[in-house]
């Protein structure tokens, strides 16, 4: 299932764990590799076959289908003006969630006077998600599009 939703994916491991398998149990169960099992449970719906996966489904009561996207909602924009898009600058501060990192932008510490570039580096400042073009919201990531503003 090449279009299968990362989010899925993470769901089939959460069902795992709660039923209290191992990835090599869950594997040796519906004869493919742990690796496999791995893989598909970071996001990559293409290592399992669509039959191992409905299986998987039906064993653990999930259902295939993509979450619906979450409805336009007005957003809450950031004090300052913009944003650095440098991952390295001073201004963004990184933050780990499920072992990924992200970093939270700080406007008021990259653009204090409402100017064009970044004060610690010299970036060219970023007034909207640099994704989808929705203005900014508190936080590192877009509540529009769900993307992280700024990756490495």
């Amino acid at each position: 299932m090449k279009n299968l939703d990362k989010s899925i994916c993470l769901k089939f491991r959460d069902a795992r764990r709660a039923a209290g398998l191992s990835q090599s149990q869950l594997a040796q169960e519906f004869g493919c590799n742990q690796s496999a099992i791995s893989m598909f449970e970071q996001g990559d719906g293409t290592k399992l076959g669509d039959e191992v996966i409905e299986r998987m489904a039906t064993k653990f009561g999930l259902s295939l289908a993509a979450p619906a996207a979450p409805a336009a909602t007005p957003v809450r924009t950031t004090p300052k003006t913009g944003f650095c898009p440098n991952p390295a600058c001073p201004s963004n501060h990184a933050y780990q969630v499920e072992g990924r990192t992200f970093f939270s932008p700080h406007p008021d510490e990259c653009d204090p006077v409402g100017g064009k570039f970044c004060v610690w580096c010299g970036e060219v400042l970023e007034r909207v998600c640099p994704n989808c073009g929705a203005p900014l919201n508190p936080g590192g990531v877009c509540s529009v599009c769900g993307k992280p503003y700024i990756v490495t």
